[in-house]
């Protein structure tokens, strides 16, 4: 798994597919699901998986855990490009329920950062490894 983390709109997508290609190791295009459209069961079928911080909110307005459900899915990202937005920067939200999907999003992120062979931050386009 690669995690790759970053501001919004600071080119993570497109560096995930400029640097690790847009086609599949036997061909195909790689497949992108972004979780802010597309279902959580979705991503399990796709190479890239987009907008990490959305699948959260989504898992949390269900009334889930979204730690319990990343620690349970792993082993089907485990071959997987894995982009969220960097949410813990910053003024800390006056809602309860935004500061909560913001502490959840830090506890997901600890949790795919240690699984994953690579993580990279990316700031205005540039890359930042910071596992390998």
């Amino acid at each position: 798994m690669i995690f790759i983390f970053g501001g919004k709109y600071q080119g993570k997508t497109a560096y995930a597919l400029k640097h690790y290609g847009t086609q599949h190791q036997y061909g195909a295009k790689l497949k992108v699901c972004d979780l802010a459209e597309a279902g959580m069961t979705e991503m399990y079928e796709a190479d890239v998986i987009t907008n990490i911080q959305e699948g959260i909110r989504r898992i949390l307005a269900e009334g889930n855990s979204p730690l319990d459900f990343f620690t349970e899915n792993i082993g089907h990202l485990e071959q997987k490009i894995l982009i969220g937005t960097e949410i813990g920067c910053g003024i800390v939200p006056l809602g309860e329920t935004d500061r909560i999907w913001r502490d959840e999003t830090g506890r997901v992120y600890q949790l795919l950062a240690k699984k994953a062979h690579k993580v990279e931050r990316i700031w205005a386009g540039i890359p930042v490894t910071i596992k390998e």
